[in-house]
């Protein structure tokens, strides 16, 4: 039988993969993104950033997001 390999995506970055997610350097996303994010603490010395909240400043950013008629949208 043959194997099957599954591919997950990651749903939290750390500060050096959410910078390159975004195409951005790190000193770009402490200064831009970092201020509009939440910041997940992985460990006492590790921050991590959900991808969903990046894409949300990108397309923020971008002036792409997509109107809801859902309210609790805004506040997710």
């Amino acid at each position: 039988m043959g194997e099957v390999v599954i591919r997950l995506s990651p749903k939290v970055l750390d500060i050096e993969e959410a910078s390159s997610y975004l195409s951005i350097s790190t000193g770009v996303f402490r200064k831009e993104v970092l201020p509009e994010v939440t910041q997940i603490k992985l460990s006492t010395r590790r921050r991590g950033y959900l991808v969903s909240d990046l894409d949300k400043w990108l397309e923020k950013r971008t002036g792409q997001r997509k109107e809801s008629s859902n309210p609790w949208d805004d506040i997710i």
